[in-house]
């Protein structure tokens, strides 16, 4: 999980959510009224909200919880059935994986005794704030409360993920001395095919990962010299 730039949605359509929510907000059944209006919703309004939470998502079309699977479904960050006024608002959408949304986070979202939500909302929040990384077993590990609630209610260390993570952080390291070997050989055009596929690589956060670990001095422990030398002349590799 990685921190996600939210985009603007056509203003048409923010118009048509807005009054969705109106109704919902009238309802004397918040909740009914919600799922009716979401289980009508017209196609192209949702084709359109998804069409612009692709665009956001990392590598091809990735969950924004996971990075493993494709996103498919269009996520309520804060569940509809719990937060109906919700329903209707563009900053609680999110883009996930079928396996996240309906095996996963489901309408699990916990709060603290203050009512802060425990969930980290990768639009809104910088996962690195509350999640590290562990190139030698792929896990995902909790730095708070936030982080801990996340990995369990997201399964973000269900083994499919951890074997993904693992296998990105070795798969990289060849992509990137691959197109340094390009590069050397002038052969632009397949370096830059290289380069597209390094970004839209599944697991896109053990890129940042390895960015990080590059950038504060810790990657000697993780990744051999000949990589980081690459990655220093060409820091274009760890961008987006």
């Amino acid at each position: 999980m990685q921190k996600i730039e939210r985009s603007p949605l056509p203003s048409t359509v923010l118009d048509e959510l807005h009054a969705l929510a109106l109704l919902v907000e009238k309802a004397a059944d918040r909740k009914k009224e919600a799922l009716r209006l979401w289980d009508n919703l017209k196609p192209q309004t949702k084709a359109a909200i998804k069409e612009t939470l692709i665009s956001m998502s990392t590598g091809l079309e990735r969950c924004m919880y996971c990075e493993d699977g494709q996103g498919t479904d269009i996520e309520h960050f804060r569940p509809k059935s719990t937060y109906p006024l919700d329903t209707f608002s563009w900053l609680n959408y999110l883009l996930a994986c079928a396996h996240c949304n309906s095996n996963y986070k489901r309408t699990k979202f916990p709060l603290d005794k203050d009512g802060t939500p425990l969930l980290i909302n990768p639009a809104d929040d910088d996962p690195v704030e509350h999640l590290g990384f562990s190139p030698t077993t792929g896990l995902i590990g909790a730095l708070d409360i936030r982080g801990e609630s996340t990995v369990v209610v997201c399964g973000l260390n269900r083994g499919v993920c951890v074997h993904g993570r693992l296998d990105a952080w070795v798969g990289l390291a060849f992509l990137i001395k691959s197109y340094a070997r390009e590069k050397s050989a002038d052969r632009a055009q397949r370096a830059a095919r290289i380069r597209q596929v390094i970004t839209r690589h599944p697991f896109q956060s053990v890129r940042l990962w390895m960015s990080r670990a590059i950038r504060e001095g810790d990657a000697d422990e993780y990744i051999d010299d000949e990589v980081v030398e690459i990655i220093r002349q060409h820091p274009e590799l760890l961008s987006a």
